[in-house]
């Protein structure tokens, strides 16, 4: 990303937002403003209920810095609003556990049967308590999706689109390993516990091999820094018995020289837990943050921007797809043209034969006409100036066009008559000079009698005769037939 983007952090009080200048590393801060919650609510406080803070809070970050200069945004979210979780599953594909995912966290996660999105990695052990080379244990981290569709419409009404959405503890987690792979001194760190501590929250992320394999959240508003303490080698003696492991964690703290608490927790750790538990490391999470590359998926960093919000392009994320399509639309396409060829070479041919027998017909029937350009038309000229001299001579063709227009006038009348609601269904209908039969079929011998009547009304028709009226046993109905003389 050569431009600046939009940089977000969210947590239950406050929202901060910086414009960060990629490049540097860490990367540096172009400017930024800080949105406290409580403000929004006091200034709202009559329809406090009903807002958004989110999108309150963006419409405040607005005003404060230019959003114009930025496309695209990394969000980090409070590490409560996501479900971490540790599954095994009977293979390691990451193709099929994407597959089957969403259905082995189905009844798992708090959100009611809500759509959720959910991001993985694999984990891996030594010593795999089922005998296995390697374990089959995944971590997985979750969000409801609602969430994901509030931050996205938002941010694209400023036109920016965002690139990560990661948990905030988690994502310092990762910027640490980062930032000990660049050390030597620190580089030999494998196995610790990383603690991610915040005025509100303290998340909890074990590191076996440099693999993140556990996650836990805390709130920090009711825990006393020894009843911190405790949880976190409680934490670590469970990872153990369920994995099977006998991993030694060392303990490092992530905290800003603010947290109010800063000094009970280091003494916490000192007085309640022995060594390595000892806090060996701390740091300043807005360096950690600073330490993720945006450019690039950093490894074992949590994404939600999956699906429809997928971060990379359709033709990227598609490439072999849409590939393997388009050699397959253009093989398709030169089949229809080789086929369209051979099909036209036999229409050709078909046509060609057609031709020949119209024109020996025409040569057959019009003897002396020597010139034939187009048998077809020149014989339909011919036939229609014969038909007009013989209507000229009187010769019959002017009582056919009587007695078509005469059939017309009786089908009209017939049709007049007849109302739409009757069941009279017409299957014979046979004019021969002053005599009609009419033959078909209705419900019941009932309305024989009245389609007689009916057409008896006429002054078209002279006598109506029931010729015959039988039930029809096969479609339970009645067939007539009906002796009309004109």
């Amino acid at each position: 990303m050569a431009e600046p983007f939009l940089r977000l952090e969210l947590d239950k009080t406050s929202i901060k937002a910086r414009i960060v200048e990629p490049g540097d590393v860490p990367a540096s801060i172009k400017s930024h403003c800080h949105v406290l919650l409580k403000d929004l609510l006091d200034d709202q406080s009559e329809n406090s209920e009903n807002i958004d803070v989110f999108e309150e809070s963006m419409d405040v970050v607005a005003k404060k810095l230019d959003l114009t200069s930025c496309s695209k945004a990394v969000i980090f979210l409070s590490d409560g609003l996501i479900s971490f979780r540790n599954l095994e599953l009977p293979f390691k594909s990451e193709k099929k556990i994407k597959q089957i995912l969403p259905f082995e966290l189905e009844t798992c996660l708090p959100y009611n049967n809500a759509k959720s999105i959910s991001d993985f990695h694999m984990l891996k052990f030594a010593n795999d308590p089922n005998g296995s080379k390697d374990s089959n244990l995944i971590l997985t981290a979750s969000i409801a999706e609602v969430l994901i569709e509030k931050y996205f419409s938002k941010l694209l009404e400023y036109n920016i689109t965002p690139l990560i959405i990661t948990p905030l503890g988690y994502a310092a987690t990762i910027g640490f390993l980062i930032d000990t792979s660049r050390s030597k001194e620190l580089n030999n760190f494998t196995d610790f516990a990383f603690l991610h501590v915040t005025d509100h929250e303290i998340t909890l992320v074990l590191i076996q091999n440099r693999v993140p394999c556990a996650v836990r959240t805390i709130a920090n508003s009711h825990i006393s820094s020894d009843r911190l303490a405790v949880m976190v080698e409680q934490t670590i003696i469970g990872f153990n018995q369920r994995t099977g492991q006998n991993t030694v964690f060392s303990i490092h703290v992530c905290m800003d020289e603010n947290i109010q608490n800063h000094d009970q927790i280091l003494n916490a750790f000192e007085t309640k837990l022995k060594n390595p538990y000892i806090p060996k490391v701390q740091l300043n999470s807005n360096a950690l943050l600073s330490n993720l590359s945006l450019e690039q998926n950093e490894r074992y960093l949590f994404n939600f921007c999956k699906g429809k919000y997928g971060s990379n392009s359709f033709f990227k994320t598609y490439f072999l797809n849409i590939a393997a399509s388009a050699v397959l639309f253009f093989c398709l396409v030169a089949i229809l043209v080789t086929g369209a060829g051979f099909d036209n070479k036999k229409l050709e041919n078909q046509i060609a034969q057609i031709d020949g027998r119209a024109s020996a017909l025409f040569k057959e029937t019009f003897p002396d006409k020597k010139k034939i350009h187009d048998p077809y038309m020149q014989m339909k000229a011919n036939v229609k100036s014969f038909m007009k001299n013989a209507e000229t001579r009187g010769n019959g063709d002017g009582l056919n066009r009587e007695i078509e227009f005469k059939v017309i006038q009786i089908m009209g009348e017939l049709s007049q008559k007849i109302a739409d609601s009757m069941d009279f269904d017409i299957s014979r209908f046979l004019l021969n000079k002053e005599r009609l039969v009419l033959s078909g079929t209705t419900d019941n011998f009932n309305n024989v009698d009245k389609i007689k009547g009916i057409i008896e009304s006429s002054q078209m028709f002279r006598t109506v005769n029931i010729s015959s009226a039988a039930a029809d046993k096969k479609d339970n109905r009645v067939k007539f037939k009906f002796i009309i003389e004109m």
